[in-house]
């Protein structure tokens, strides 16, 4: 599920793994988390989970969606068959989690049928509609893990919820959720995000701390540290481009548009270098036109 939500609730789960068996599953166990990448096709699930029920291994799959996707159905089905194929054929339960209302959504079981009307596949799977879940019909399961999804309830986006979901994880000890917490809230609350900010900067030691937090701040670094790279390497190319004009302009002058439309697409560092050395020692402008030519077509090969 791209979108604003992913990395929060992927982590959330990853968190409070039996929190969300509990919530799939009657009465089932967590037993660890697997790799959500399905590798067979190079898809990722947002969570997938091995479980006990009734003493039987089986997965739990879970996707959140913010959207309403015509081929949701069709999705979980393939992720569910990957997934039994990935580890040994073991059954799973398939959940999808709507985050916010968006027309009629599909319902469980899917049906996929022959022209003739002969049934070929029943896939059930369970839906929940968390825009339909008031916060205290979620506080009520007793699982704090899910605590975070509060602000995401039916009546979620209230000073009241946040002030309860703050208060609850704070009652278990579960001070490093708050991060979740804090994160889905500012999903909800766009047009009140000072109150926010004002109600959590009391945490922001604690949430400083959170393994969590310290991996969200390494993420950031690392793409800071990656863009900054990118960003160095178009300004090197730009002056590479500029210097590649300049000799064109003193020599060739006549050919300096051709130049410029040949050269503005190319971003490899090393044939521009070759292509300034060359320029600087052909002969005639027909020579240097061939040149960009010849150029263009490596960089496009």
């Amino acid at each position: 599920m791209p979108g604003p939500y992913d990395d929060s609730l992927k982590k959330l789960i990853s968190a409070n793994p039996q929190d969300f068996i509990s919530l799939v599953l009657d009465a089932g166990n967590f037993e660890e988390t697997l790799d959500h990448e399905l590798k067979s096709v190079h898809i990722y699930a947002d969570a997938l989970l091995k479980a006990i029920q009734n003493g039987q291994p089986m997965l739990v799959h879970i996707e959140f969606q913010s959207g309403n996707d015509p081929k949701m159905q069709e999705r979980l089905l393939e992720y569910n068959t990957l997934a039994s194929r990935e580890y040994d054929y073991l059954p799973v339960c398939s959940c999808v989690i709507y985050l916010k209302r968006d027309g009629d959504i599909p319902q469980s079981p899917f049906i996929r049928e022959l022209p003739n009307g002969r049934e070929v596949v029943r896939f059930h799977y369970r839906s929940i509609e968390l825009y339909n879940v008031s916060s205290d019909e979620l506080q009520d399961t007793g699982l704090v893990g899910l605590l975070p999804l509060l602000p995401l309830t039916k009546d979620g986006a209230r000073h009241e919820v946040v002030e309860k979901m703050i208060t609850s994880l704070v009652s278990a000890e579960r001070t490093e959720l708050l991060w979740f917490g804090y994160a889905l809230a500012s999903k909800v609350f766009k047009a009140d995000l000072n109150w926010l900010r004002r109600r959590f900067a009391v945490f922001n030691d604690i949430l400083r701390e959170t393994p969590i937090y310290q991996e969200v701040l390494e993420e950031g670094m690392e793409k800071g540290i990656e863009k900054g790279r990118q960003e160095a390497l178009q300004q090197e190319l730009q002056r590479q481009r500029e210097t590649m004009l300049r000799i064109v302009l003193e020599r060739f002058p006549k050919i300096v548009r051709l130049a410029r439309k040949q050269v503005e697409d190319i971003e490899d560092s090393a044939i521009l270098w070759d292509l300034i050395v060359k320029m600087s020692t052909v002969q005639t402008a027909e020579e240097a036109k061939q040149l960009l030519f010849d150029v263009t077509e490596d960089e496009e090969n």
